[in-house]
């Protein structure tokens, strides 16, 4: 089945309340945000291998989940985006700058968004894609001069992911005919947590 196209990419801090107290349930989330219009997500999971020989053979493979670097590519990284994910400070006083310090202390988040698929008989849907627990880090930024021709640079965000207590690190939905669908999908996997 073939990919193209991702869309509506959301994501929302942990609620300050236990937000993964339970071994069977996903986390609690504070208020989403959308991160902006969204070029490409590449996911990259790595494992913990041990390997046992015995009698000249392989006798024993484990492979257990280690984490997941989840880079994400959009058109534009806003201000108000580079603060909430990375920790970073909004100066008021001084234009909205955005202040990164070696304080910083980037939350554990939730992100989600929805990608087209087309089935073997070429028909069109539509899949949700869910990291329950993840933080960012900064990426590099390249700065260039225009010359002959004009390219242009969206932003990067590098994010890892990890299980959270019910050990559920990422989540693909079932086929959706709508993007309607997909849309409530994402809204309803990073959504906030009721108060009380």
């Amino acid at each position: 089945m073939g990919k193209y196209g991702a869309k509506y990419l959301q994501w929302a801090p942990f609620a300050e309340q236990t937000p993964d107290a339970l071994a069977s349930a996903y986390p609690k989330y504070g208020t989403p945000m959308n991160l902006g219009p969204l070029t490409k997500v590449t996911d990259a999971p790595t494992f913990n291998e041990a390997k046992a020989y015995g009698d000249n053979a392989l006798a024993e493979y484990v492979v257990e989940f280690k984490e997941c670097q989840v880079d994400v590519e959009i058109t534009d990284l806003e201000n108000a985006v580079a603060s909430a994910i990375y920790g970073a400070t909004i100066n008021e006083q001084a234009n909205n700058d955005v202040e990164h310090g070696i304080e910083d202390n980037p939350p554990y988040g939730g992100l989600a968004f929805y990608c087209n698929r087309l089935n073997k008989e070429g028909k069109k849907f539509f899949q949700g894609i869910f990291y329950p627990k993840l933080k960012a880090t900064m990426q590099g930024t390249e700065y260039a001069t225009k010359g002959d021709s004009i390219t242009l640079a969206g932003g990067k965000i590098k994010f890892m992911a990890a299980a959270p207590t019910n050990g559920k690190w990422m989540v693909e939905s079932d086929p959706m005919d709508t993007e309607t669908e997909a849309k409530a999908w994402v809204d309803a996997k990073i959504t906030a947590a009721a108060a009380g």
